[in-house]
């Protein structure tokens, strides 16, 4: 039997498989963090137009692999020690069930949703050979997403044995009042200013137009009574109310690199999104307020899938929810409750404090107990 001393992670190599923009903002997180404890990354992405994402990680060494068959060349190339496929719903078919090579040491499905069970929720086929699921979400949270906490979603019992929820990734800290300052000024921001940052993309979400035209249309009348606010929309323009892109309140990006994305998101004052969940959790991270706009999902096995997965966070008052169909002047009230209302914005930054782990220090943590626990078993 060997003995694992912890200190091997300078000597491990770790492949991330992400499948979209929401997955690499957490994938990279970890890796981030287990390069600076002495891992090796290679870092892959499903889809090369996603690659700014990481133009400034040159700890990487990064990859394209858009289908199992490309997985297969470069796992059987570069022998990884451990393998983190970031959405366990990856490819489906029979990768699902056989990954079509020798399996590393470790593998690891990272995922942030509630979607394991295959009669349930046919239509999310999930990778069954992996070792462990680690769900990117607060204890609480995953609890209270659970249909016997009180949730929506109804995991295999012999799945859920392998789920660890781990907090959430990336589990920023808030940035330096110097560095927040500067990004305020780089989109001149007068001092009694606020601004709301606001994205509607990604690969699994789509492009939500409504959650944009609900937004601009709140701004409006906040904007009328004399509230002094800017909007940064970041996202495609394409099929957008030319009219309202017009707005000299609204600063508009079509993509910003991780970093810089997360650094202005934490520089400002109110986030308003659709469902994603590396916004919202990088929002809760640094205690912004956000407002997640969701609808139902008509074409769907799960149309009221969005609203699944926001309710347990607007459960515990870590942001606010509304639908497509929500009154215009009902999300501007709670916009402009959350940019000057002091209890208010107190209230929702006290709930997302109260919730918060740090996904990749437990992640980590696990990693190491599991690699450990193989080798012993070897």
């Amino acid at each position: 039997m060997k003995k694992f001393t912890g200190k091997s992670s300078k000597k491990t190599k770790y492949l991330f498989v992400a499948r979209g923009p929401g997955e690499a903002g957490q994938a990279r997180a970890l890796a981030d963090y287990i390069s600076k404890k002495g891992g090796k990354i290679l870092f892959s992405l499903h889809q090369k137009e996603y690659l700014f994402f990481l133009s400034r990680d040159k700890q990487f060494k990064i990859f394209v692999i858009e289908n199992p068959k490309a997985l297969k060349k470069i796992a059987e190339k570069e022998k990884p020690d451990v393998l983190l496929l970031f959405n366990s719903k990856m490819w489906g078919g029979e990768f699902s069930e056989n990954p079509g090579f020798k399996k590393p040491k470790l593998c690891l499905a990272i995922d942030s949703n509630w979607l394991f069970n295959d009669k349930k929720y046919p239509r999310y086929p999930f990778v069954k050979w992996v070792d462990r699921y680690l769900v990117l979400f607060p204890k609480k949270i995953f609890e209270l997403g659970l249909k016997e906490r009180g949730g929506d979603f109804i995991l295999q019992k012999n799945i859920l044995k392998k789920v660890i929820p781990v907090g959430f990734m990336p589990s920023y800290e808030k940035p330096h009042q110097k560095t927040i300052a500067a990004l305020r000024k780089k989109y001149n921001l007068g001092k009694q200013e606020k601004l709301i940052f606001s994205y509607f993309s990604g690969f699994g979400a789509g492009h939500r137009i409504f959650a944009f035209e609900n937004l601009v249309s709140a701004v409006e009348k906040l904007v009328a009574r004399g509230r002094k606010i800017k909007v940064l929309y970041l996202g495609p323009t394409k099929d957008l109310d030319p009219a309202k892109l017009k707005k000299d309140w609204l600063v508009k990006k079509e993509s910003l690199p991780a970093e810089e994305y997360f650094l202005t998101l934490a520089s400002s004052d109110l986030v308003f999104q659709h469902q994603g969940m590396v916004t919202l959790a990088q929002a809760i991270s640094v205690q912004i307020p956000a407002i997640c706009n969701v609808h139902i999902l008509k074409d769907e096995d799960l149309p009221k899938i969005h609203f699944w997965e926001v309710r347990p966070f607007a459960k515990v008052g870590a942001c606010k929810m509304f639908s497509k169909s929500t009154p215009i002047k009902k999300i501007s009230q709670e916009i402009n409750n959350l940019l000057f209302n002091r209890a208010a914005i107190k209230k929702m930054t006290k709930a997302q404090e109260s919730i918060l782990e740090n996904g990749e220090a437990n992640a980590f943590s696990i990693i190491k107990k599991l690699t450990a626990k193989k080798i012993c078993e070897n």
